[in-house]
């Protein structure tokens, strides 16, 4: 059931599932703030853009105005994070169809990589308790933003995978927090080069840059490295039993070496609302990679 509330639609899930209270998000002032942010921004636009066109661009100056205010906090994070929407969705769509290159790949990578940086900061703003059941609305707000604007919103599958990899990356980040650990994540372009997160012992003073991936991504990239001579067999096969891996670019890409880090509930445990369900298999394989791999930043 679905009732409107402005320029928007209130969210009324239509089966319980995960969420056990149906009114919970009615009761949270954190999606109605979002949306109303959401609208102020598109209302301080309209004048640059010609009635009916430039949506795309709307949004995105919207984004980038919202973005200037430098406010962290939920709502304002969310509000930006349903901004970019249809501009990643555009960016993803031209990805997926233009896998073999484009002019344009860079601008969208980066788009997609502003997109996936703002949806982990949102994530890392919402208390417990409002991350529970967030994946569920996030994408309702999505599609009523897209629908409003006559835009198309992220596939099933496309938005399965933006949430199965992101989810996995919050749960490093948060864990080794809980763990005692310094973490903080990467500029936008350490993020393209896929260095996900800095992760540093305070006792030991040693960090490693990690690149967060899932298990059959993981897999297929020590495959990659293996084809191009950068691992051999026995290395590819002593990682796929670890778990991480260390791996030095090409000297054209810059020499930063990266830990490939395999994230995987099958290794590690489930992850639930963001978190490691049970974090001590994650401290293990973290601690390891750490001593053997860790090292100390100038």
């Amino acid at each position: 059931m679905q009732r409107r509330v402005g320029g928007w639609r209130r969210f009324r899930p239509r089966h319980k599932g995960a969420i056990n209270d149906p009114t919970v998000y009615e009761q949270s002032t954190l999606y109605t703030q979002a949306r109303q942010i959401v609208d102020d921004m598109m209302r301080r636009t309209r004048s640059m853009f010609r009635r009916g066109q430039g949506r795309l661009k709307r949004t995105g100056e919207a984004a980038k105005q919202l973005r200037a205010r430098d406010a962290h906090d939920a709502p304002h994070r969310l509000a930006l994070l349903l901004l970019q929407t249809p501009g990643a969705v555009r960016a993803q769509m031209e990805m997926d169809k233009h896998r073999g290159g484009y002019s344009n790949r860079q601008a969208r990578l980066y788009e997609l990589i502003d997109f996936n940086d703002t949806f982990v900061e949102t994530v890392l703003s919402l208390s417990t308790t409002e991350r529970s059941g967030f994946i569920e609305r996030l994408k309702h707000e999505m599609t009523v933003f897209c629908s409003s604007l006559g835009q198309p919103m992220f596939t099933d599958e496309q938005y399965e995978a933006i949430v199965h990899g992101l989810s996995r990356e919050i749960a490093v980040f948060i864990g080794a927090k809980r763990l005692g650990y310094m973490s903080r994540m990467t500029s936008r372009v350490q993020d393209a080069m896929g260095v996900d997160m800095i992760i540093t012992d305070p006792k030991t003073k040693k960090s490693i840059g990690i690149d967060i991936k899932t298990r059959s991504a993981f897999h297929w990239r020590l495959v990659d490295l293996e084809r191009q001579n950068r691992i051999s067999e026995e290395q590819r096969l002593e990682c796929e039993l670890t778990g991480y891996c260390k791996v030095r670019k090409p000297a054209r890409e810059g020499a930063i070496d990266t830990m490939l880090f395999r994230v995987s509930t099958d290794h590690l445990g489930e992850i639930r609302d963001f978190e490691f369900k049970d974090i001590d298999k994650f401290g293990e394989l973290l601690a390891e990679a750490l001593e053997q791999y860790g090292r100390y930043l100038v």
